[in-house]
């Protein structure tokens, strides 16, 4: 059921991960009427001088799970959010990445849906994680436009980061296009970016993954959304 699209040094791409069976129903979860959003305006860099940038606009978000997972022995610690109900539908993804990308932690995941604006705005690039040995995850619940864009740059640290944030100068490796059933996971330091859809919302399942404990990664954590 599984097939890579691409696999790059840093960069794979899955086409459907999962079950057709099962992409329906995680899209039935997102997309029904009393899934609860939270509404943010502010949805890259919660950072003042970033506030006016149009790239840093508006999308609505639903927080599964922020801290460490053990994925071998299922211990969590310093959990800040924790909707296991929702969690639960999600694991049997979850575990499809842990050979591919050799991986045992999960530190945070979210749900994210972008709403239609008419252009395929790109968002302000930025990373999740600055260390190597970290893996960011996008799982697309839908078919529509609003690639992700991955860029050459590395943010290895958060002075780093705003360095290439102030050139605003940017190269890129690798777009992928949104399609039900598809995943890119990618190295937790490559900048990148999301982009609005033109005519068809956009939901996405957004995750954070490490070889290794959070605790050996977290001061190279960047505070970014």
């Amino acid at each position: 059921m599984k097939s890579t699209y691409d696999n790059l040094e840093d960069i794979m791409v899955f086409d459907n991960i999962i079950s057709p069976a099962y992409q329906d129903w995680l899209y039935s979860i997102v997309n029904s009427n009393s899934f609860l959003w939270n509404r943010q305006d502010i949805t890259v860099i919660d950072e003042e001088k970033y506030f006016n940038d149009k790239r840093n606009g508006f999308a609505n978000i639903h927080n599964l799970f922020e801290g460490e997972l053990d994925l071998k022995t299922f211990n969590c610690k310093d959990v800040i959010h924790h909707n296991i109900k929702i969690i639960n539908c999600f694991f049997p993804l979850l575990f499809e990445f842990i050979e591919p990308l050799n991986i045992n932690f999960i530190s945070r995941i979210r749900i994210k849906a972008y709403p239609a604006i008419g252009t395929n705005l790109i968002q302000l690039p930025h990373v999740d994680r600055s260390t190597p040995n970290t893996w960011n995850v996008i799982y697309y619940f839908n078919d529509t436009d609003g690639d992700t864009v991955i860029y050459n740059e590395r943010a290895k640290s958060d002075d780093q980061m705003e360095y290439l944030l102030s050139k605003d100068v940017w190269t890129i490796k690798q777009r992928v296009s949104p399609k039900k059933g598809r995943a890119v996971a990618f190295k937790g330091d490559l900048m990148h970016s999301a982009s609005y859809p033109k005519n068809k919302s956009r939901f996405i399942l957004n995750i954070n993954l490490s070889e290794n404990p959070e605790s050996e990664v977290s001061q190279n954590f960047l505070k970014y959304n």
